[in-house]
């Protein structure tokens, strides 16, 4: 099983490649010496910085702190890696596959279209207008190496590369079949029902007695200004002259008969709070409640039968409409990648656990976020035509183009030279610029 570490620059990795697109490589890059050479294709020991400049300053943008020295230096894994060696490994995997990929691209004939080398010129072109001149341009891409005429050759290695992909797989992936999205489904997906069992509740906005307000709702069920008040418990009051007490969008307050607003609760909504990060606020239950939730979890293991798909989804509608809002539910199908690359650790501790499961097995995880009970569900036939289920599949293509090109690639890859000795030659990470415009 990945460590969470590792699954989480899995993730990292993936989203580089996602905001760097391909890393370009290129043969004629002046006197820098040849790091890697493929069947007369060369990368460069300034590429191979180069490469790693955009590697960094993408981490940085996730939220690595890559200004610090020691950052890279920090072991995360058992085999001692640090980040320096773990994502220096990466790109010199991907480098041998791009160079793959521009032997594979010479050996079949193929000729870069215009429109691709219309659209760096213009590229470079914004870019000469943003520093200023030609010159400038020189000197800011010198901090990783590179001049104008390196980073035009280096798109056009890149473009290459896409351009592969395009002609193998088609510009939207249309050329792969239906039966390779399925199997990549089969291989690296798990389907699932659930319910989570939280370890929190949402704060919600009060009045100045504590109590929690409840608005009338939009159509959408959000929020409004103007408070749902139960005219049938509650009552009106005066002021102190007498007058009907009214709120600030002048709806007549109801009140109940200790004094506090009724607030009609069936009809009305809540509205979340929100923290200074423009993200929700929670409170932790106490530790009794916990101890009861899990207590809730592990009844539930053992309620139902290893297979009775009917018997967990009865319980799933009674965790629905029984009103207890720490149950967490719809009975709605869900999908998760057993690749290690989900957004949060919590869900790819799910996939983890049901990938281990026989189909009908439950799992419980747990998490900060409380305890996940889920029933792992064999992949449905109708997976990639069924609308119910797009939302899941929204990077499936691009998942199944990336695992087929590196298989395309894999055989030119082994016979990849690196010299070790200019390998040696290339700056630390801590000592490569962060490079987060080109």
């Amino acid at each position: 099983m990945k460590t969470t570490t590792t699954r989480r620059f899995v993730a990292v990795l993936l989203c580089l490649s996602l905001l760097a697109g391909a890393c370009a490589l290129t043969s004629c890059a002046g006197k820098s010496p040849v790091v890697m050479e493929l069947e007369g294709q060369t990368l460069t020991a300034n590429q191979f910085q180069f490469m790693l400049s955009r590697l960094k300053g993408n981490m940085g943008y996730l939220g690595y702190n890559v200004a610090d020295a020691s950052f890279w230096n920090t072991i995360i894994d058992d085999q001692n890696n640090t980040y320096d060696s773990y994502f220096r490994n990466a790109v010199l995997e991907d480098a041998r596959r791009y160079l793959a990929a521009q032997a594979i691209f010479e050996e079949r004939g193929l000729t870069l279209p215009q429109s691709y080398l219309d659209q760096i010129d213009e590229d470079i072109e914004e870019y000469t207008r943003d520093a200023g001149s030609k010159s400038a341009l020189n000197s800011r891409l010198s901090a990783y190496g590179f001049n104008v005429d390196m980073l035009r050759d280096f798109y056009i290695m890149e473009a290459k590369y896409d351009y592969l992909q395009v002609v193998v797989y088609g510009a939207d992936g249309e050329l792969l079949a239906n039966e390779a999205r399925m199997a990549y489904l089969k291989e690296h997906a798990v389907g699932f029902k659930q319910v989570l069992i939280r370890a929190f509740d949402y704060v919600y906005e009060t009045d100045l007695n504590g109590d929690v307000i409840y608005y009338l709702p939009s159509e959408n069920n959000a929020k409004v200004n103007n408070i749902a008040y139960d005219t049938e418990l509650g009552e009106p009051r005066p002021d102190e002259h007498g007058k009907t007490i009214v709120d600030k969008n002048g709806d007549t307050v109801y009140f109940l008969s200790d004094g506090k607003i009724a607030y009609d609760k069936e009809k009305g909504v809540r509205a979340m709070v929100y923290d200074e990060k423009g993200e929700l606020k929670t409170i932790k239950y106490s530790a009794e409640v916990l101890a009861q939730h899990k207590a809730a979890a592990e009844e539930l293991m053992v309620a139902v039968d290893k297979g009775d798909y009917a018997a967990f989804e009865s319980l799933l509608e009674e965790y629905e409409v029984s009103g207890d809002e720490a149950f967490v539910t719809d009975g709605s199908f869900c999908f998760l990648y057993t690749t290690g690359d989900n957004s949060y650790d919590y869900l790819n501790d799910i996939a983890d656990a049901l990938a281990e499961a026989e189909e009908g097995e439950l799992r419980m995880i747990s998490s900060e976020y409380g305890y996940n009970v889920v029933m792992k569900y064999p992949i449905p036939s109708d997976a990639l035509t069924n609308t119910a289920y797009e939302e899941w599949f929204t990077d499936l293509t691009d998942r199944v183009v990336a695992k087929q090109f590196h298989t395309l690639c894999k055989p030119y890859m082994e016979k990849v030279v690196v010299d070790q000795e200019v390998y040696t030659t290339v700056p630390a990470m801590k000592d490569i610029a962060i490079n987060t415009s080109y």
